[in-house]
């Protein structure tokens, strides 16, 4: 099911660092958090995550909020809640589909019983709801109970909830030297023979210690498969290893042939390129040095000793290693901030620069799993997602979505028996040449591979001979017409519309991610297409779109004038803009 931690942070923007700490340890599905102190002007995004806050501003200053922060790894969705309390929350799928509720009761708020089940009515069960209800009780460890802790015990034994607490501490009062119980983990009863209970043993920077609420089996998550780092690629040992041989070519089916050459890339590819970690990634910190890791730890070293003896001697010389370490640590953010800005220099490509610009402002591009409802049916898990996506994809595109007429021509054209065969040698129709295949790897970008896992880089890093068995493989494709069978298949992703609604199937638009095999000789045989028609002058001089040369200003342009003088008037303007460069 996964890990849920709740933590009441005491204002987040000075607590980022911590919290990118309990991620990188915990891995939680999410975290909730209280007392955000953020005004609803001030942004928040962590990278992997998906952030729903409910502010509370008041005046100049901030109190108060809660957020809670879902991985992007798990699907889920937000829910509305209306209520007074301070309180977000979301369903998210780890092995099935539960909500998770955080809640924050400051202390001299007169919360009625009535705004306790309202908000719990709103919540889908099975749910856990977390937080900082500040209120006393020995159900949960305190020494005594007050009317707070009256009021949520009534709340939980009214609702048949179950207190996952221990009498383990969650709040260190600073002033007194004391430790109490005011954060506190309530479950649905279906969910309580499943989770595990446990409070962290620091604070982060807090007063308060998180709670983490687990399971015994952690799985759930869907994570990424793993990438090449062409960066760290032995090519000499690839060209060596990716030996497409003759007979692999020769086999007499091809969709046979192509599984061979497949199968030799991907080895060598294997063996000579290293690939992403499968676990989890973590935050970043290029900051982070030997300095920052020793203050770190003796801060540790000190607070578990003044836990285990509270004496004003202990507690001085915590919160004297705690204020080294937060400036050893400020110090080298500063540091690693300026030699980062130096980095870029007048000899800085573009590219790099403005990878550096996104990097600095925090701007990346995300994916993240929607919960998906197809009228009342709800689609969570990532098989069922993937599904519902196809099924709708599959309908728009059915001969259900076509009018009738076009469906009467489409059946015609479908009929038409298609002559491939000429009398006649004709340029177009010989066989690919090597030069043709050069230039087709020379003028393709980098883009994802297709299902075969096989990239263009890779492509461009075969030695002379295997180039030259791969035109063979293409020219046979060309000579016999017949289509590799795994060319067929496709990776299909799925991108949301901009302003639509994620939960609609319907608003997402598919991106089909095809083998780079057969990108290339469609590259080749589009080559040969464009520069014949181009030849014989078969497209229209006010055509250019998917032309070499074209450009909308000269589309626009050519609108005003008539169709005999656009050939001129293309070659006037060519000239004209060559004259300025």
């Amino acid at each position: 099911m996964g890990t849920f931690v709740s933590w009441n942070c005491r204002g987040i923007r000075s607590k980022l660092q911590d919290i990118k700490t309990i991620f990188n340890t915990f891995h939680p599905v999410c975290i909730g958090l209280q007392e955000t102190f953020l005004k609803s002007t001030v942004p928040l995004k962590l990278r992997g995550y998906n952030c729903v806050r409910r502010d509370s501003d008041t005046g100049v200053t901030s109190s108060g909020g809660v957020c809670i922060l879902t991985s992007n790894l798990y699907p889920s969705t937000p829910l509305t809640l209306h209520t007074n309390l301070q309180a977000v929350a979301v369903q998210v799928h780890t092995r099935s589909l539960i909500t998770v509720c955080s809640i924050y009761l400051p202390p001299h708020d007169v919360i009625s019983q009535q705004e306790l089940n309202n908000l719990v009515d709103q919540l889908p069960t099975p749910f856990i709801l977390l937080g900082d209800f500040n209120g006393h009780s020995t159900l949960w460890g305190s020494d005594s109970t007050n009317s707070r802790g009256q009021q949520i015990e009534q709340f939980i034994s009214d609702n048949c909830h179950c207190l996952l607490n221990n009498d383990e501490t969650t709040y260190f009062h600073e002033p007194t030297r004391t430790f109490h119980s005011l954060d506190l983990a309530i479950c649905y009863p279906e969910l309580l023979p499943l989770l595990n209970f446990s409070v962290g043993s620091y604070l982060y920077n807090s007063d308060h210690f998180p709670l983490i609420v687990s399971h015994a089996d952690s799985g759930g998550a869907t994570l990424c498969p793993p990438r090449f780092l062409f960066q760290r690629a032995d090519w000499t040992i690839f060209s060596q290893l990716a030996d497409i041989t003759e007979n692999m070519v020769r086999t007499a089916d091809i969709s046979e042939a192509v599984q061979h050459i497949v199968n030799a890339i991907t080895n060598a590819a294997n063996n000579s390129i290293p690939k992403t970690s499968p676990r989890r990634k973590k935050f970043h910190k290029p900051w982070w040095n030997a300095a920052c890791r020793d203050s770190r730890r003796r801060e540790k070293i000190l607070w578990n000793r003044f836990r285990r003896y509270p004496t004003t001697e202990n507690l001085v010389a915590f919160k004297q290693a705690k204020a080294l370490a937060r400036r050893i640590r400020r110090r080298s953010q500063k540091e690693s901030w300026i030699n980062f800005v130096s980095s870029i220099t007048s000899s800085t490509s573009s590219k790099q620069l403005w990878k550096k610009v996104r990097a600095a402002n925090g701007i990346y591009r995300e994916f993240s799993f929607p919960i998906l409802y197809t009228g009342n049916v709800t689609h969570s898990a990532p098989l069922d997602i993937a599904n519902t996506l196809g099924h709708a994809f599959a309908q728009v595109s059915a001969n259900d979505s076509y009018s009738p007429d076009f469906m009467a021509i489409k059946n015609r054209a479908e009929r038409t028996h298609l002559r491939f065969t000429a009398r006649r040698t004709i340029p177009y129709n010989s066989e690919f040449k090597m030069c043709e295949l050069i230039t087709a790897l020379s003028k393709a970008h980098d883009t994802s591979p297709g299902p075969d896992g096989i990239t263009y880089n890779m492509l461009r890093h075969l030695n002379t001979a295997s180039l030259s068995n791969l035109l063979l493989l293409f020219n046979r494709i060309w000579t016999e017409q017949e289509y590799p069978s795994q060319w067929h298949e496709a990776i299909v992703i799925p991108i949301l519309k901009p302003g639509k609604d994620s939960s609609n199937p319907l608003n997402y638009r598919p991106i089909a991610l095809t083998s780079c095999l057969c990108k290339t000789l469609e590259r080749m045989v589009n080559a040969r297409l464009v520069f014949e028609l181009e030849k014989q002058e078969c497209i229209s001089p006010l055509q250019s779109g998917f032309r070499r040369g074209r450009s909308t200003l000269l589309l626009i342009t050519l609108s005003y004038w008539k169709p005999k003088y656009a050939t001129h008037l293309l070659r006037e303007t060519t000239l004209s803009l060559y004259s300025l460069i």
